[in-house]
Protein backbone atom coordinates (compact mmCIF):
# COMPACT_ATOMS: atom_id res chain seq x y z
CA UNK A 1 0.00 0.00 0.00
CA UNK A 2 2.76 2.47 0.92
CA UNK A 3 4.67 1.71 -2.26
CA UNK A 4 1.61 2.40 -4.42
CA UNK A 5 0.97 5.64 -2.53
CA UNK A 6 4.56 6.79 -3.08
CA UNK A 7 4.27 6.01 -6.78
CA UNK A 8 0.93 7.83 -7.04
CA UNK A 9 2.26 10.93 -5.27
CA UNK A 10 5.38 10.95 -7.44
CA UNK A 11 3.32 10.52 -10.61
CA UNK A 12 1.19 13.48 -9.54
CA UNK A 13 4.31 15.58 -8.97
CA UNK A 14 5.64 14.57 -12.40
CA UNK A 15 2.33 15.59 -14.00
CA UNK A 16 2.45 18.96 -12.19
CA UNK A 17 6.04 19.44 -13.33
CA UNK A 18 5.04 18.77 -16.94
CA UNK A 19 2.12 21.20 -16.64
CA UNK A 20 4.35 23.94 -15.19
CA UNK A 21 6.92 23.31 -17.90
CA UNK A 22 4.36 23.99 -20.61
CA UNK A 23 2.89 26.97 -18.72
CA UNK A 24 6.36 28.47 -18.28
CA UNK A 25 6.86 29.24 -21.95
CA UNK A 26 7.31 32.97 -21.41
CA UNK A 27 8.99 34.75 -24.29
CA UNK A 28 10.45 38.17 -24.80
CA UNK A 29 10.96 40.23 -27.91
CA UNK A 30 13.70 42.58 -26.67
CA UNK A 31 16.71 40.29 -26.93
CA UNK A 32 16.18 36.99 -28.76
CA UNK A 33 19.53 35.61 -27.49
CA UNK A 34 18.49 35.99 -23.84
CA UNK A 35 16.70 32.89 -22.51
CA UNK A 36 13.96 35.09 -21.04
CA UNK A 37 11.80 34.82 -17.96
CA UNK A 38 10.70 31.28 -18.77
CA UNK A 39 14.13 29.80 -18.09
CA UNK A 40 13.81 29.59 -14.31
CA UNK A 41 10.34 27.98 -14.08
CA UNK A 42 11.16 25.57 -16.88
CA UNK A 43 14.45 24.58 -15.25
CA UNK A 44 12.71 23.95 -11.92
CA UNK A 45 9.99 21.99 -13.68
CA UNK A 46 12.56 19.77 -15.35
CA UNK A 47 14.37 19.18 -12.07
CA UNK A 48 11.08 18.36 -10.34
CA UNK A 49 10.17 15.95 -13.13
CA UNK A 50 13.55 14.19 -12.88
CA UNK A 51 13.23 13.91 -9.08
CA UNK A 52 9.68 12.56 -9.36
CA UNK A 53 10.74 10.01 -12.00
CA UNK A 54 13.64 8.90 -9.80
CA UNK A 55 11.26 8.49 -6.85
CA UNK A 56 8.91 6.41 -8.99
CA UNK A 57 11.79 4.14 -10.00
CA UNK A 58 13.02 3.80 -6.42
CA UNK A 59 9.53 3.05 -5.14
CA UNK A 60 8.90 0.58 -7.95
CA UNK A 61 12.10 -1.35 -7.17
CA UNK A 62 11.51 -1.38 -3.42
CA UNK A 63 10.05 -4.57 -2.04
CA UNK A 64 6.66 -4.25 -0.42
CA UNK A 65 6.93 -4.09 3.36
CA UNK A 66 4.75 -6.43 5.39
CA UNK A 67 1.75 -4.64 6.85
CA UNK A 68 1.77 -4.57 10.64
CA UNK A 69 -1.29 -3.97 12.73
CA UNK A 70 -0.25 -0.65 14.21
CA UNK A 71 -1.88 1.63 16.67
CA UNK A 72 -2.21 4.46 14.19
CA UNK A 73 0.64 6.60 15.48
CA UNK A 74 2.98 8.53 13.23
CA UNK A 75 6.09 6.71 14.47
CA UNK A 76 4.86 3.31 13.31
CA UNK A 77 4.38 4.42 9.74
CA UNK A 78 0.63 3.74 9.91
CA UNK A 79 -1.79 6.42 8.75
CA UNK A 80 -2.99 8.56 11.65
CA UNK A 81 -6.31 10.34 11.39
CA UNK A 82 -5.33 12.47 14.39
CA UNK A 83 -2.24 13.82 12.64
CA UNK A 84 -4.12 14.26 9.35
CA UNK A 85 -7.03 16.16 10.94
CA UNK A 86 -4.65 18.20 13.09
CA UNK A 87 -2.58 19.19 10.07
CA UNK A 88 -5.68 20.29 8.15
CA UNK A 89 -7.07 22.21 11.15
CA UNK A 90 -3.76 23.94 11.88
CA UNK A 91 -3.29 24.87 8.21
CA UNK A 92 -6.77 26.40 7.99
CA UNK A 93 -6.22 28.27 11.26
CA UNK A 94 -2.84 29.51 10.03
CA UNK A 95 -4.48 30.78 6.84
CA UNK A 96 -7.08 32.75 8.81
CA UNK A 97 -4.64 34.19 11.36
CA UNK A 98 -1.81 34.95 8.90
CA UNK A 99 -3.08 38.40 7.84
CA UNK A 100 -4.28 39.41 11.29
CA UNK A 101 -1.07 38.89 13.30
CA UNK A 102 2.66 39.21 12.80
CA UNK A 103 4.34 36.81 10.38
CA UNK A 104 6.95 35.84 12.95
CA UNK A 105 4.37 35.06 15.63
CA UNK A 106 1.97 33.11 13.40
CA UNK A 107 4.66 31.11 11.62
CA UNK A 108 6.53 30.27 14.82
CA UNK A 109 3.27 29.20 16.52
CA UNK A 110 2.21 27.14 13.50
CA UNK A 111 5.56 25.34 13.33
CA UNK A 112 5.57 24.70 17.10
CA UNK A 113 2.09 23.19 16.90
CA UNK A 114 2.94 21.09 13.83
CA UNK A 115 6.11 19.72 15.40
CA UNK A 116 4.27 18.92 18.64
CA UNK A 117 1.62 17.14 16.60
CA UNK A 118 4.37 15.24 14.79
CA UNK A 119 5.88 14.00 18.04
CA UNK A 120 8.80 16.37 18.68
CA UNK A 121 9.07 16.89 22.44
CA UNK A 122 12.51 18.42 23.07
CA UNK A 123 11.91 22.08 23.87
CA UNK A 124 15.23 23.30 22.47
CA UNK A 125 14.56 21.58 19.15
CA UNK A 126 11.04 23.01 19.02
CA UNK A 127 12.15 26.57 19.74
CA UNK A 128 15.31 26.57 17.63
CA UNK A 129 13.68 25.10 14.52
CA UNK A 130 10.47 27.14 14.71
CA UNK A 131 12.12 30.47 15.54
CA UNK A 132 15.09 29.85 13.24
CA UNK A 133 12.91 29.00 10.26
CA UNK A 134 10.60 31.94 10.91
CA UNK A 135 13.48 34.40 11.22
CA UNK A 136 15.30 33.01 8.17
CA UNK A 137 12.23 33.16 5.93
CA UNK A 138 11.28 36.59 7.28
CA UNK A 139 14.73 37.88 6.42
CA UNK A 140 14.73 36.23 2.99
CA UNK A 141 11.27 37.33 1.91
CA UNK A 142 10.88 40.53 3.90
CA UNK A 143 14.35 42.01 3.52
CA UNK A 144 16.10 40.38 0.56
CA UNK A 145 13.18 39.83 -1.84
CA UNK A 146 11.19 42.76 -0.39
CA UNK A 147 7.92 40.87 -0.15
CA UNK A 148 5.73 42.82 2.29
CA UNK A 149 5.16 40.79 5.46
CA UNK A 150 3.52 41.96 8.66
Amino acid sequence: MQRRAEIAISAGMAALAALFYFLGGFTQSVNPDDPGPGLFPRTLSLLLFVAAAAQILLSWRKKAAPVESGTGDAEGGVFSWRVFAGTIALSVLYGFVFDKASYLITTTGFLLAMMLLGGVRKWYVLLCVAAGYSLATYFLFGRVLMVPLK
